[in-house]
Formats: structure tokens, sequence, C-alpha cells
């Protein structure tokens, strides 16, 4: 298998440690390593955590309309990729009609890896790629266009939109075409989501990297609350985390071990994003980007939007 690590597992551990020694715990460590990948593959899977799940079948719903907007020779790239589940749902629709190069890119070496076995049997050229979204500069110049690039499993509401959708732009030309999915928000379904996010699975998956590094599980408590955010654009809501120390605990980050005292907080700065279906709207005209083509769940509680940038003068 072809893989290209733009990061490397020493140089993740080394940034991890910087954070650990800020009291913060950054999302990407909850990825990485066998332990995070099975972890996350059973959140994923659960039907505790309906997420993807539900976003996967929108997509598998909606692959052959996709295909019809894309050129015959493109590249296929996915940020955040994970076991390639969905990315494999789509590239066995457009490889019927066209020439394509598949990138799967995760900061997971361990996501990567599957994600590529995901696709071993399919007669396409593929490479995995380590690295973060903030690496898209460098990913870009792995690619030819036009690009089919895609943020799927709702990993567009775990960014900064404003952030992302500039990111994104400037790496992109007019040819190229931006897919993404997101769960929407409901005001009468902001409980359902607040129940989902503290299931057992979800916090077993926040805690369980602070485990592996020496603390007792009694020795900490995970928090997560869904926090409404006023913005221009009205009201979204954000998901806020942190970890509570209980008792004096060491953590163990590379040769270094870290000691946390007792009424600590680890903060985790990874977020979700809850947005209505207009807000989405929104930021993407902010942004530069005009609609090619949108799909909805039947309750319109999941959107699939294919995207490029808007034509200028």
């Amino acid at each position: 298998m072809n893989k290209i690590e733009l990061r490397t597992k020493a140089e993740l551990e080394a940034l991890l440690c910087k954070y650990f020694k800020q009291r913060q715990f950054p999302d990407y460590a909850l990825y990485l390593g066998d332990s995070g990948t099975k972890n996350w593959l059973d959140l994923d899977n659960s039907t505790e955590f309906t997420v993807a799940s539900s976003l996967t079948y929108l997509l598998r719903q909606n692959a052959p309309a996709l295909a019809r907007h894309l050129a015959k020779r493109f590249d296929m790239v996915s940020i955040g990729v994970g076991s390639g589940e969905k990315e494999r749902i789509l590239l066995e629709t457009l490889v019927k009609r066209s020439d394509l190069t598949y990138y799967a890119v995760d900061i997971s070496s361990e996501m990567v890896d599957k994600a590529l076995v995901t696709v071993a049997d399919m007669d396409i050229k593929k490479t995995g790629v380590v690295a973060f979204l903030e690496d898209l500069p460098r990913i870009k110049q792995l690619w030819t266009s036009p690009v089919l690039l895609c943020l799927l499993g709702n990993n567009f509401c775990n960014y900064d939109p404003d952030y992302l959708l500039e990111t994104v732009h400037a790496q992109l030309q007019y040819d190229d075409l931006f897919l993404f999915d997101c769960q929407l928000l409901q005001q009468q379904r902001k409980e359902q989501i607040e129940q989902m996010y503290h299931s057992q699975l979800n916090v077993y998956f926040n805690l369980d990297p602070f485990i592996r590094r020496g603390m007792n599980p009694d020795d900490g408590v995970f928090h997560l609350e869904l926090l409404p955010l006023e913005t221009d654009l009205g009201t979204i809501y954000r998901t806020k985390k942190w970890l509570e120390i209980l008792k004096d605990t060491r953590i163990s980050c590379g040769t270094d071990s870290i000691l946390f005292k007792a009424g600590e907080i680890i903060n985790m700065p990874g977020f979700t994003y809850k947005y209505t279906r207009p807000q989405v709207r929104s930021y993407l005209h902010r942004h530069g980007f005009q609609e090619v083509e949108l799909f909805l769940s039947p309750c319109e509680t999941n959107l699939l939007i294919l995207t490029r940038k808007t034509p200028t003068g």
C-alpha cells in the first residue's frame, strides 16, 4: 500500500505532550493508535451514536446522482476518511464511469491503513496520506485537478466554518467539486443530540486515551455540554468538552511523565457545531461557494451537498 506521512507518529506525540503541559487534550489524539482506531469504529458503528450511520445511508441513496456531475477523469480526495466505508460507496459508483485516483487522508495512520484495505480489491490508483486538514495546501500538491474533495461523516461540523471554507476555497479551482455532509440542528431534537453525545460509548471514547496513558478510570470525569452560540447568522450550537481531575494522577506521553493535580481541568478544545440548513447555505455563499446539488434525509435531519467555487466576473 502506498502511504505518505505528512505527519509522523513521533511528531504527533511530541505535539500532544505540549498540549498536555498546557492542560489541553486535542481531538486528533482520540483517533491515534490501534486503540483509538478501534474505539472510533466501535462508536461509529454503534446504535447509540447514529450520526455516521444515518449520513452513510444518505450518501448510499444519492451516490448515483452525484456521479452525473463528475468529469470522466478526476482525483478523489477524502479528508478524515476513517475506515473508508463511505468513500467505498462513492467509488463503487464512480469507478464505473471514470478514470480516477483516490487519496485517503486521515491524521490516524491506522485509519489510513484501514481505508486502503477497504478498497484493496478495487482496480483504481490509491494512496494514503497521514495529515491534518490544515495540511491541505501540501495535500493539494499530490492531486491533479479536477478533484472531488470530500469531507464526510459529519467532519464538516468539527471545524470553525469560516476557517474551513476559507481554507478549502483557497485550494480549489473552478472545475473542482467539494462534497460534504452534516447532521442538521432541529430545536425539537436538541435533547436527543445531547443524549447521544452523553452515551456510554462516546464517554469511553473520550476517556480511553487518558486511561491508556495511566489514569485510573475513577480519577477523572468527562464533561460535555451542547451550548448555544450567537453568531451573525443566528443561534448555532457547539459542544464543549473537558476532563475534571478528581485525584492526583500521572499521564505518560512519549518519554515524559506529566502530573495532573486534583481539581485541575483538562480542556478538550475539539468540538462539533450544529447548524440549520439555511445557516449552512449562508456560510457557503459567504465564502464563495455555489450549490451543485443538495440532498436531504426524509426527516430533514441530515444534509449532503455538492458544491463548487462561484465563478467571478
